[in-house]
């Protein structure tokens, strides 16, 4: 039987000239573009695993949504990982950040971002795009 392990992912964005952007970053390999994302420690909620994922992954801080946005699952081996989806609008870039050594980070338009992504997680840009819509 699988196990399942709980992570929790965050895609952060800004609002440069009327339009949204998104960061992405290097996966481990440095061959792809990923949100931040990672397990959720024994005693933690997803929203906070998402908050310090971002500031370790990506060098982000900002304002996490309360609720996710959607989850989704994926196999890795003999485990399925289920990761919670937050948004997060960034307040403050860090210069150095606990994996700046190791990963890139690119603010980049929603086209692109989507483009880049695995197909199971371009509906999550789709939904920020459109809730940071509604919120104009």
């Amino acid at each position: 039987m699988a196990r399942v392990h709980h992570q929790a992912a965050v895609i952060p964005y800004r609002i440069r000239k009327e339009r949204v952007e998104i960061a992405l970053i290097t996966n481990s390999t440095g061959k792809g573009w990923i949100f931040p994302k990672g397990s959720v420690d024994h005693g933690e909620r997803p929203r906070e695993a998402a908050i310090r994922e971002a500031e370790e992954e990506a060098g982000l801080r900002g304002v996490v949504a309360r609720n996710p946005v959607g989850r989704y699952h994926r196999g890795k081996g003999n485990d399925l990982r289920r990761v919670d989806v937050y948004v997060m609008r960034v307040t403050r870039e860090l210069d150095h950040w606990l994996e700046d050594k190791i990963r890139q980070r690119r603010w980049m338009r929603v086209a692109d971002a989507v483009e880049r992504l695995r197909a199971e997680l371009q509906p999550f840009v789709h939904r920020l795009e459109a809730s940071v819509a509604s919120d104009s």
